[in-house]
């Protein structure tokens, strides 16, 4: 019985955030065909690039250092969304009655395994930029 109710309210999220959200793509895309118009040209398909001929192709290939410096700030920054909602959870009276060491010991090998991970990155060389 449980389990329905816990399955229908998913699907009531999740038929709650899809249908408006397609719902108002499918009707901008429609509204477009009856009364956008699209008259393209190859003057109109060119790149603009402050009224200047371009001068090289449009698709650079990027230093992978770049996404390599992206890559370790998304992981170290998603951290906070982690270590947040532990610290308030840590001083819920649930947590300290069931093991008073609990909280810190899990906070102890969150930070850990992310030190480890600053570690090997650092060791590998990603946080150099020559």
């Amino acid at each position: 019985m449980y389990q329905l109710q816990v399955a229908e309210i998913i699907a009531f999220v999740v038929v709650g955030f899809a249908l408006p959200a397609l719902g108002m793509i499918g009707l901008a895309w429609v509204i477009q065909l009856f009364f956008g118009y699209h008259t393209p040209n190859p003057i109109k398909n060119q790149p603009y690039e402050c009224g200047m001929k371009p001068l090289q192709e449009a698709h650079v290939q990027f230093d992978i250092r770049y996404y390599l410096y992206a890559l370790l700030f998304i992981v170290f920054d998603i951290e906070i969304v982690f270590l947040v909602p532990w610290a308030l959870a840590a001083h819920s009276e649930d947590i300290r009655k069931f093991s008073p060491m609990l909280a810190p010991v899990e906070i102890a090998i969150f930070i850990g395994v992310l030190a480890v991970g600053l570690a090997y990155a650092w060791k590998k060389g990603a946080l150099k930029w020559d």
